[in-house]
């Protein structure tokens, strides 16, 4: 039975084959109601024979194009047969509605059914056995003409000593021996071009010269199909919370493997032209670690910070409860990636501030290396990893300013390892005029191709083991990967668009670490501070009619609610959107007015000396600035009595927002931070999950 999509009703299925069962029942009643018809026709007897004799011919013609064994084709002719010679004795004595004959069809029938289950498996082991040996009389004639192949391009004896074909269809592995006398991996190496040209393999298909266990073993992966079809980046896998301290998959190799890479410890550098896939590979790879919970992911991108954004969308419609977004009632904390570097002045603070945190963490975790012997920090959830994302290389190296960050993330490669902070770049191509410090590239074990116009760009990048550019990629979302210094490995990586992108940060909203308390002392005001509209607010088109998004875990008190814009041509308020178009828009001026300009009495100048100072008096002598206020408890006092007085159902945020906003103007950001605060200390209990969360006092949570 199956299931018809336009009619919920279910239908059959004519078209499926009979099971053991069915096929016994069916041989059974098919005997049956032919001999009922032809003993109410008055059909001689010998014809019910005759048809059962051709039956038999028939099925066993069938089997012999099939290649059945002998076995079951003379069960399936007997069964002809006997359905044929009861046909005929029942019409002879009588029809079959007598005793004799319907208790003679039964038993026969339970007997043929009884006996198809072992000639059905004795078949299905005959024809796997008969599969087996013609897949290895394949595999010796491949490697027969391999092992002549081999001879007459590169002169040497080699013994194949097995064959794995891929599970994706698209190549076969070799493995060779080779022989002794010093013969070395070279020898075939370098004559992979031409043992290609000897297979005549179809263009974007090559071979590669892998090392095997020992010296004396080589693979050679072969690629005799081009794989066209897009691979989708798998979100269901992200639900499984992984680990940063292990290896992190990257794309899908030709054989159907991961490649997977380290980065734990190693840096990563990932080139290629415009439009071969690297914007994608990074928002995969930030997927992939923002599926860990140990990993906290800053990115620099001075193209407006496009690599950033999409990892912002599903957090700021949260926040600020943006109409129509599918997110504007999700509980969504924290943004896909911790810190967005979209301007020079934001990188230098970043990476300023990574600095800072990598010395900081060699003296406050001294005790926590030492107890797990080991001289680099133990990553986890309440101390995670930073790795900081840098995209268009070409745009950092392109002033004298900017090529100081380049600086900053080259000393966070040299001194950062061991403390946690790895840095992952993406260029246009390892040159001299895109990446002008020849460290970074050195110090980075894992290298990443989307696509090369020449093969001296593989070669800066992967050394003599790199392939030819045209043998290496097939189109956008092919790769080559390299790690550890180890010979680079054809891959493909799947798409993952912006559906998928806000998808993730929503899942993965609750699982993001806090950056740990000795880095955010360190890290200072550069970091609580990232989220502040005067530095965070350009990153959003239309920001200046919303509210600004709250700070996530981490950000102080002061940069709670941005205030919103004026209406255009009001004065700004202190700290919310600065509007800059027109600022450089000079009115021109009048010829006839120029002489009064200038004959215009000077401008009063501001006295520095604050009021009531006496220099003479250093007792009066004050910075003058304005003294710090400090926080009123009124608001949060509040706050408090409605969670108290929300009883055992319990309240939120949002709820809180609404009560609270008009009389104190406390929004929703610095309610969740104080909620979250009270959840740490005891006095508020959270339930529920997601949308349904909400928060009961401990005086009235369960249990109490």
């Amino acid at each position: 039975m199956t299931k018809n999509t336009k009619n919920t009703g279910p239908r059959l299925d004519w078209s499926a084959g009979h099971g053991l069962l069915s096929g016994t029942l069916n041989g059974t009643l098919g005997a049956l109601s032919t001999t009922a018809l032809g003993h109410a026709t008055g059909m001689p007897a010998g014809w019910a024979l005759a048809a059962g004799a051709a039956g038999a011919l028939g099925t066993i013609g069938a089997g012999l194009r099939k290649r059945l064994t002998g076995a079951t084709l003379a069960f399936r002719g007997t069964c002809w047969m006997a359905a044929g010679g009861w046909s005929s004795w029942a019409l002879a004595h009588g029809g079959p509605w007598q005793w004799p004959e319907i208790g003679s069809l039964a038993a026969a029938g339970i007997a043929a059914g009884t006996l198809a289950v072992g000639f059905a498996a004795h078949e299905e082991v005959e024809q796997a056995k008969r599969h087996h040996l013609l897949l290895i009389g394949a595999r010796r004639q491949l490697a027969a003409e391999w092992t002549e192949r081999i001879k007459r391009v590169c002169a040497v004896e080699v013994t194949v000593l097995g064959i794995e074909h891929w599970p994706s269809g698209a190549g076969y592995t070799l493995e060779l021996e080779l022989p002794e006398g010093g013969t070395t991996r070279r020898a075939i190496a370098d004559r992979a071009e031409g043992l290609g040209s000897d297979l005549d393999l179809p263009d974007g298909c090559g071979l590669q010269v892998m090392p095997g266990v020992s010296r004396r073993r080589v693979l050679i992966q072969v690629t005799t199909k081009v794989l066209t079809d897009q691979l989708l980046f798998p979100v269901e896998e992200i639900e499984e919370t992984t680990t940063v301290n292990n290896p992190i998959p990257v794309a899908l190799l030709s054989d159907g493997a991961r490649a997977e890479m380290d980065l734990r410890q190693a840096s990563t550098i990932v080139t290629g032209p415009t439009g071969t896939g690297k914007t994608n590979w990074l928002h995969s790879l930030i997927a992939r670690l923002d599926q860990t919970n140990d990993v906290l992911v800053w990115v620099i991108d001075l193209n407006g910070g496009s690599i950033g954004l999409p990892w912002l969308n599903a957090w700021r419609d949260a926040q600020i409860q943006r109409p129509g977004s599918r997110w504007a009632d999700a509980d969504i904390p924290v943004p896909g990636v911790d810190w967005v570097a979209s301007t020079i002045e934001e990188a230098k603070r970043m990476l300023a501030a990574a600095v800072r945190i990598a010395k900081s963490r060699k003296v406050a975790y001294q005790d926590a290396m030492r107890d797990a012997n080991d001289d680099k920090l133990p990553v986890g959830p309440k101390i995670p990893e930073i790795v900081i994302i840098m995209d268009e290389g070409a745009e950092v190296a392109a002033t004298r300013e900017a090529r100081q960050i380049l600086a900053g993330v080259s000393e966070v490669v040299r001194i950062a390892r061991a403390m946690a902070i790895r840095a992952v770049l993406s260029v246009l191509r390892v040159t001299q005029d895109v990446l002008p410090d020849p460290l970074v590239r050195k110090m980075a074990s894992n290298r990443l191709a989307t696509g090369a116009l020449e093969d001296s760009e593989l070669g800066h990048l992967f050394g003599w083991r790199a392939l030819r550019a045209e043998d290496s990629f097939s189109g956008p979302g092919s790769v080559l990967v390299g790690t550890e210094g180890k010979q680079p490995a054809k891959a493909r990586q799947p798409r993952i668009t912006p559906d998928m992108i806000e998808e993730i940060s929503a899942l993965t909203a609750h699982r993001r670490p806090a950056l740990d308390t000795p880095s955010l002392e360190a890290a200072g005001a550069d970091y609580t501070d990232r989220w502040l509209l005067e530095r965070c607010g350009h990153l959003w088109a239309g920001g200046a009619e919303t509210v600004a998004a709250a700070a996530p875990a981490g950000t102080s008190a002061a940069s709670g609610p941005a205030p919103t814009a004026p209406a255009r041509g009001g004065a700004a308020p202190a700290g919310g959107w600065k509007a800059t178009a027109g600022w450089d828009t000079v009115p021109a001026a009048d010829p006839d007015d120029l002489e009064s300009i200038w004959l215009l009495p000077a401008a009063a100048k501001d006295d520095p000396t604050p009021p009531g100072t006496d220099w003479t008096d250093p007792s009066t002598w004050t910075t003058g600035r304005e003294p710090a206020v400090p926080e009123t408890p009124d608001a949060k006092d509040a706050a408090l009595r409605l969670l108290r007085d929300a009883g055992p159902e319990g309240t939120g945020a949002s709820a809180m927002e609404r009560a609270l906003k008009d009389t104190y103007g406390t929004r929703r950001p610095v309610l969740q931070n104080w909620l979250k605060a009270w959840v740490e200390s005891g006095d508020a209990v959270r339930i529920g999950e997601g949308s349904k969360t909400r928060y009961v006092h401990r005086d009235h949570a369960p249990g109490t």
